[in-house]
């Protein structure tokens, strides 16, 4: 066996080399950048008294790709410390504006042509700088009014160098340390999650469909509405799309002069959010008040560049993580989290649910007004890193944009309480038709498998009972069986074959329903309807001893 790892650890480190002779070989970076960078590095004396706060002096000073890193890693308590996540937040973009004729120059090699060929005037005035684009006001040939975002010059390939280099210095660390594989396997993980972010970023197309697409889903939502896009002056480089003007929602001044009911416009602004993650699959990520303008009895989500998306079966998961919360459910939770995490490492279920009960504990004797959903959510996710779990980078959006919105409403109306919200969209999604004919569908499916797995039961076990007697199956120690567990497995057998026969009545009926049976009642076979009925008696029965048995279960108390 020795001789075997050998041979697989030289493997391994063969692997890691050849890694690292790859990434180096595609490697255009310059060795000026990397004195840059080691330079930087040695100022601030990164290997000694390393805080969060110079931390956030350090990135700042390594450029745009690593304020970028900062302002992903904030988001990322389930990688990092949450005293570098809550420093990271605190990351800015602003850089100082591009000159002016720099600016027409970029647009004009974008469209290949003279700018004035597209637009009447562009503001010379910037509306605002940021380290990978630049917005101006601007009208086009037509008249209209918009806003024109423009990228910086060089930004793409300094981007990609940086993130070039940091492979390279990744692969290097993997192949002369291996007593921290689990954090280097994380740094990986949000490497991989920056360059797919920042490729979709530095391509303004990207967001160019990312607003043809909130336009269309937030279109439903009365009163809410986001920039026109003009896809035909727009392009990778060059985004062209409606100017807005209005109230941050921030100015409480300026809303409380234009006679806007705080409460109501916070109660608006939430539940559209909402109805973004839970509904639509598709939302805003960082909703913090200069994307969230006020024109009269609008209201407008601006700026697309980042998006989360969130897959149906996501969309049901964080809707149940949402309900355990409020129902103070801790099984419910931690199936939720486990359906969105990712493990990265053994995991104890055992001890993650204790920790989830102790804090839907500490939390269980609020009143539901005074629960910081953004709070819970952020302590689920420490919960989590104890765990070896990581949760799904949109998820982590999710709880990074629900926490900048509670901040937003928090300022707006200090009495309104996001989680209510949400508890109560849950509750009416539960009751929509579409969806809970997709729940009937869900159920209908999952009583089908089971119904097949019944039925190759009694092969399996005669197969396992011969592999028994052959002895290629060896069962050692003795299993003592009480008489609660005996009377837990009769019940579920017994509730496993009511459900069943409710379902072949039920099918049953409904080929019934086709013939031309007599006796009929409503036009509908007599045989036919009574066995609708039994199929609903029986069904009723099966659920409410169902959670009859629950109840027993979670109090600890024995079964009958």
């Amino acid at each position: 066996m020795g001789a075997v790892e050998d041979v697989g650890d030289a493997v391994a480190t063969l692997q890691d080399f050849i890694k690292i002779t790859r990434l180096s070989l595609n490697d255009k970076t310059s060795g000026k950048r990397m004195r840059q960078i080691i330079s930087i590095l040695r100022k601030y004396d990164v290997m000694h008294d390393l805080t969060p706060e110079k931390a956030v002096q350090v990135l700042e000073a390594l450029g745009p790709t690593y304020v970028k890193i900062g302002q992903m890693a904030s988001t990322r308590s389930d990688i990092l410390p949450k005293a570098y996540c809550e420093a990271f937040d605190q990351l800015h973009a602003d850089v100082t504006p591009m000159p002016f004729f720099q600016v027409l120059q970029c647009i004009n090699a974008s469209y290949g042509r003279s700018w004035e060929e597209v637009f009447i005037s562009i503001d010379p005035k910037p509306l605002g700088s940021a380290s990978i684009a630049q917005v101006h006001r601007a009208i086009l040939l037509d008249g209209s009014v918009v806003a024109v975002k423009v990228r910086r010059p060089g930004i793409v390939d300094e981007m990609m160098e940086d993130i070039a280099l940091m492979r390279r210095m990744l692969a290097t660390a993997e192949f002369v340390d291996n007593d921290h594989e689990t954090l280097l396997l994380n740094f990986e993980n949000l490497l991989d999650e920056l360059e797919r972010t920042t490729k979709n970023e530095l391509d303004f197309s990207i967001e160019l469909d990312n607003l043809i697409r909130f336009r269309a889903e937030i279109g439903p939502q009365e009163g809410i509405t986001s920039p026109l896009p003009y896809p035909q002056v727009s392009n990778e480089s060059v985004l062209v799309m409606q100017y807005i003007e209005g109230v941050q929602v921030d100015d409480i001044a300026a809303l409380k002069a234009e006679g806007d009911d705080l409460k109501r416009l916070a109660y608006r602004i939430t539940q559209s959010y909402i109805s973004q993650v839970l509904d639509d699959g598709f939302f805003h990520a960082d909703p913090h008040p200069g994307n969230i303008i006020v024109n009269g009895s609008d209201i407008i989500w601006i700026d697309l560049g980042m998006v989360g998306e969130l897959s149906p079966s996501q969309r049901q998961l964080v809707g149940r993580m949402f309900r355990s919360v409020t129902s103070n459910d801790p099984y419910l939770l931690m199936e939720s989290v486990l359906g969105i995490s990712k493990k990265n490492g053994p995991v104890d279920h055992g001890a993650l649910l204790r920790e989830l009960s102790v804090l839907l504990d500490k939390y269980g004797s609020s009143e539901l007004a005074n629960l910081n959903i953004g709070d819970i959510m952020g302590e689920v996710v420490e919960v989590l890193r104890t765990q070896n779990l990581i949760m799904a980078p949109a998820v982590t959006m999710l709880v990074r944009g629900i926490v900048t919105l509670e901040g937003v409403i928090e300022v707006m109306a200090p009495t309104l309480n996001v989680l209510d919200i949400v508890s109560q969209h849950v509750i009416m999604q539960s009751l929509n038709p579409k969806h809970m004919e997709m729940r009937a569908i869900e159920l209908m499916t999952s009583m089908a498998e089971s119904a097949e797995a019944l039925t190759k039961l009694p092969k399996q076990m005669s197969n396992a009972v011969d592999m028994f007697s052959r002895g290629e199956i060896a069962v050692k120690g003795e299993v003592e069986v009480t008489q609660n567990v005996l009377a837990t497995v009769y019940a579920s057998v017994g509730r496993v074959c009511l459900a069943l026969i409710s379902v072949g009545l039920f099918l049953g009926s409904s080929i019934l329903c086709t013939t031309n049976m007599e006796p009929r009642f409503l036009e509908v076979p007599v045989l036919g309807v009574l066995g609708y009925l039994g199929a609903f008696v029986l069904g009723v029965y099966v659920i409410v001893q169902t959670f009859r048995t629950r109840h027993h279960l979670k109090n600890d108390q024995k079964l009958n």
